[in-house]
């Protein structure tokens, strides 16, 4: 017996137009359905038999409802991650400013390993300095901790650096940064990027560094680390994404770290969303509300 208490997101997405879920000639799955099975599997790290039987569906039923759910979302993805511009863009620089003092900055970059099943070709690209098979994930987040901009997919096995020189925003960046950057404004990223005039690394310490380049680094530091907290909330609320232990997809797996990146924006905007799901005795949360994620970021 399913007990459900539902938020204006669960019930805005229930609404919307899901893909339709057939398996071996079964009734569709509801689209009710699909986003609960959706939130619960990239909340937890349960497999697909466990999530079929929770659910009361086969386990191809379960794999074809979170592949057809993290399609759509990455569908809508573009009305929750944004780049900022305009007044955006300045709102975001009036808040890294009054955090650390840095005047220009538009926002901090880093990347981070998504664990994975080793794939069926190439496996020894994905093997990383961590001896794991691993994604990369670069993102790109603002002062309030929201991704906006993401690439994921590269194998784990690159350096930041090299992924960085292989993403869209590179690109885009080098051909037209007034697009991205204007009035000189610029990104923070750790020692591992290259020092550009749109991304701002810290000085490198060699041991001869002044007090002022100590001084600036440590500012630095205490600014870009909006980044790895976004990381930290990402991979706290969707368990999933601490380890993939069953799929082999790569499409699959990249569908849903990028889903699960635009659902933390969702919950950044709207920080009072909540989404629970009762089974019998079992309370599992499945969004942050207000409390927990005030807890979360202290």
């Amino acid at each position: 017996m399913a007990h459900i208490f539902t938020s204006s997101f669960y019930r805005e997405s229930v609404s919307s137009v899901l893909p339709k879920t057939h398996s071996g000639g079964r009734e569709s799955v509801p689209s009710r359905k699909k986003v609960l099975m959706f939130i619960w599997y990239i909340s937890n790290t349960i497999t697909f038999r466990q999530l079929g039987n929770l659910f009361g569906v086969s386990q191809s039923t379960g794999w074809s409802v979170v592949n057809n759910v993290s399609t759509w979302m990455v569908s809508i993805g573009h009305e929750y991650m944004k780049w900022p511009q305009g007044t955006a863009a300045v709102d975001t620089k009036r808040k890294f400013k009054e955090k650390s003092g840095i005047p220009g900055v538009i926002g901090a970059i880093d990347c981070t390993h998504i664990r994975i099943k080793a794939p069926k070709e190439n496996k020894e690209c994905y093997f990383d300095r961590k001896h794991s098979y691993s994604l990369v994930l670069q993102a790109v987040v603002d002062a309030d901790k929201r991704f906006t901009d993401v690439n994921c997919g590269e194998p784990g096995s690159l350096h930041d650096c090299r992924v960085l020189r292989r993403s869209n925003l590179f690109f885009k960046a080098q051909s037209e940064p007034q697009s991205l950057f204007p009035n000189e404004s610029f990104i923070l990223g750790d020692s591992a990027y290259p020092s550009t005039s749109w991304l701002v690394p810290p000085y490198k310490d060699y041991g001869n560094l002044s007090v002022s380049q100590r001084n600036f680094n440590k500012v630095h530091s205490s600014t870009r680390i909006v980044v790895e907290n976004a990381f930290g909330l990402l991979k706290t609320r969707f368990r999933r994404l601490l380890h993939f232990t069953e799929q082999t997809n790569l499409c699959f797996v990249v569908n849903l770290i990028v889903s699960a990146c635009i659902l933390h924006n969702i919950f950044r905007f709207r920080p009072n969303l909540y989404l629970f799901i009762t089974f019998d005795d079992l309370d599992i949360e499945i969004a942050q509300n207000e409390y927990l994620e005030n807890n979360m970021e202290d």
